[in-house]
């Protein structure tokens, strides 16, 4: 490879991967522009060495070792947080942005550009829409309450717990009543909705509580399968 092509093939990675690495900064992403050019120009580096040398062995050894060395990067950015998983689209643009390095290496500027294209079409263009379905696909939510109350304050509990769903989306499931000593009892209601309401279950909860004769009250989100479990203290 003569310098001026060396030259030539490291600004059209610079380049490339400044444009995705722009993206994600704009993007607000926790790998942003330095990060995504370093990876390409890493990528480039290890590639152009084969050919630098001029040896006769095989070329495309040292860019499989980059694929692999890429990878145990992008699991760092890895992160699971409760039951999501987030990163996921950072390691893969990493990943693909590598590739771009590669390919400048090979001096397939044209299908490095492309590469490009197609890369920064699925993290704008693919991410709105994804976005879009994901809001128009409906959320099914349902949220258990439980409170312990005086034996004759549970028709007040199921009072304010049935007028809290008339006027907003919630829909009462499930209410069952619990004795326990004392003159106490336990109530389990199950509400869904298609939306997310925890300020309004909250409201409701609090509304509860500052009922005399209730001892506690609390809430949780369950799966739409979640079978209602009356022996939990």
């Amino acid at each position: 490879m003569e310098y001026i092509d060396f030259v030539n093939r490291i600004c059209a990675c610079f380049g490339l991967s400044l444009l995705i690495g722009f993206e994600r900064q704009w993007g607000r992403h926790a790998i942003g522009l330095q990060t995504n050019v370093l990876v390409s120009l890493g990528a480039f580096l290890f590639a152009s060495f084969s050919t630098l040398i001029q040896t006769d062995g095989d070329v495309t050894r040292i860019a499989a070792q980059v694929v692999s060395g890429i990878g145990f990067l992008g699991a760092g950015v890895i992160i699971k947080d409760g039951g999501n998983i987030r990163g996921l689209n950072t390691a893969a643009t990493l990943w693909c942005n590598a590739a771009i390095g590669v390919l400048c290496a090979g001096g397939l500027l044209i299908e490095a550009t492309t590469g490009c294209i197609a890369i920064l079409f699925s993290n704008i263009f693919l991410r709105t829409i994804t976005n879009k379905l994901s809001k128009s696909r409906k959320i099914n939510q349902e949220y258990l309450f439980k409170i312990k109350c005086e034996d004759d304050k549970e028709l007040r509990v199921r009072n304010i717990i049935s007028k809290a769903t008339k006027n907003v989306n919630l829909t009462l499931e499930n209410i069952e009543t619990k004795t326990i000593e004392n003159g106490m009892v336990k109530i389990y209601a199950t509400l869904s909705s298609d939306m997310k309401f925890v300020s309004v279950i909250d409201r409701i909860m609090t509304n509860i509580m500052n009922e005399p004769g209730i001892e506690s009250v609390g809430w949780k989100k369950i799966e739409k399968d979640h079978d209602l479990n009356l022996n939990d203290n």
